[in-house]
């Protein structure tokens, strides 16, 4: 199988991003969420990017912020990549995609569709989530073998797959082989606590990934 790329979210310590980066994780996520306690400073985020500048790609995590805004930020940080992981129509993706690769998280719930996907063909990546009131980082996962996978990529194919949702080092092989997803997507399934990334557990999901590439999981 091809080699899964591994994004791991709500970085928010130089020193985290240089562990992920060092576990063999070369694309890090930086939420903007001001109601997310990943939430980061655009200085922070500054020290961040010029700590990992050309080793890493870096990916901006915003929920329903005005689109002027996300590209302030993603200018002034910068990013690599605009993730919108709330309720942001197709022509907000359109706006920010014209300057920005831009990855859509859409949430697994009982109104989800293929038909849905199919809305954001400007966007180069789709991210499949857990459904969470808070838009993300809840730890846990949705019924993988509950998407009609191939309809998904079907309606947008131009898009990576991204794969998220209450994903850790003991589970991620199951939804590699279930999803083959281009990307999966970790954020607390690495912590030691919330934000405080654990370099153990990011080296233990990296090999994990890797272990189910190998067995063609």
């Amino acid at each position: 199988m091809s080699a899964v790329e591994i994004k791991i979210c709500g970085i928010v310590r130089v020193e985290d991003a240089l562990a992920a980066i060092e576990s063999g994780t070369a694309m890090l996520g930086l939420n903007f969420y001001e109601r997310s306690p990943r939430c980061i400073a655009l200085q922070r985020a500054q020290e961040i990017a010029e700590a990992v500048a050309g080793r890493a790609k870096l990916v901006g995590v915003f929920v329903n912020m005005n689109v002027s805004d996300v590209l302030r930020i993603a200018r002034a940080v910068p990013l690599d990549a605009v993730q919108l992981h709330g309720d942001e129509s197709r022509q907000e993706c359109e706006a920010i995609a014209a300057e920005f690769e831009v990855i859509r998280a859409l949430k697994v719930g009982a109104e989800f569709s293929a038909g849905r996907v199919s809305e954001f063909a400007c966007c180069r990546g789709l991210l499949l989530d857990t459904p969470s009131a808070a838009h993300g980082g809840s730890g846990k996962s949705f019924d993988w073998a509950s998407v009609q996978w191939e309809s998904v990529r079907g309606a947008l194919r131009e898009a990576k797959m991204f794969l998220a949702g209450g994903l850790h080092a003991g589970n991620v092989s199951e939804a590699i082989a279930i999803a083959r997803p281009a990307v999966v997507d970790v954020c607390s399934g690495v912590e030691a606590a919330k934000g405080i990334k654990s370099a153990v557990r990011m080296h233990e999901f990296v090999a994990a990934v890797r272990a189910a590439e190998r067995y063609g999981l």
